[in-house]
């Protein structure tokens, strides 16, 4: 026999490829497809579509928005394209069909250099920082003003601008 938590819920679902909400975080786009409210905190997923860097010139080294959330941990899955992944101080070329989690704690981060866009799917354990990306969403007209790195360092103790390392 299982046990059952009572707050979660066991209405199954079925979310099209059309479905959950669509948004816009600067030129990257995501779709929440389950959130926090669906599965009572346990976790959530997102696609993820980051855009193509653009050129730009790095005297520090390439930037990877090395960051990290000591309150949940991470996964990401590569459905299209390709991107060079930082986990810890290593970098790693992830392709289609890579998967990569990360232990809460664990700086982290990536950068898309390949000159297309690139999917993932992208899933929070425990649920709850996928909120924001819905709450600060670019694509809207007013922005909440505490932000997004402020609120994700408050609830899920993250940290942002990590040192990369350099090439």
């Amino acid at each position: 026999m299982t046990q059952h938590d009572p707050g979660y819920s066991e209405m199954s679902q079925v979310v099209p490829g059309t479905g959950g909400t669509l948004f816009e975080l600067e030129k990257d786009l995501g779709r929440l497809i389950v959130s926090s409210e669906d599965t009572s905190g346990r976790y959530s997923l997102m696609e993820w579509t980051v855009a193509a860097e653009t050129e730009r010139s790095n005297e520090d080294g390439p930037d990877y928005g090395a960051h990290l959330h000591r309150e949940c941990e991470e996964t990401f899955l590569i459905t299209s394209g390709s991107l060079e992944f930082l986990l810890g101080d290593e970098v790693v070329t992830l392709h289609e069909s890579d998967f990569v989690r990360v232990a809460a704690g664990q700086p982290h981060g990536y950068r898309n250099v390949s000159g297309e866009a690139v999917k993932m799917l992208v899933s929070f354990l425990p649920a709850g920082l996928e909120e924001l990306f819905v709450k600060y969403r670019t694509d809207q007209e007013k922005i909440p003003a505490e932000g997004f790195v402020c609120e994700a360092t408050r609830r899920f103790a993250s940290e942002f601008d990590l040192q990369s390392p350099s090439e």
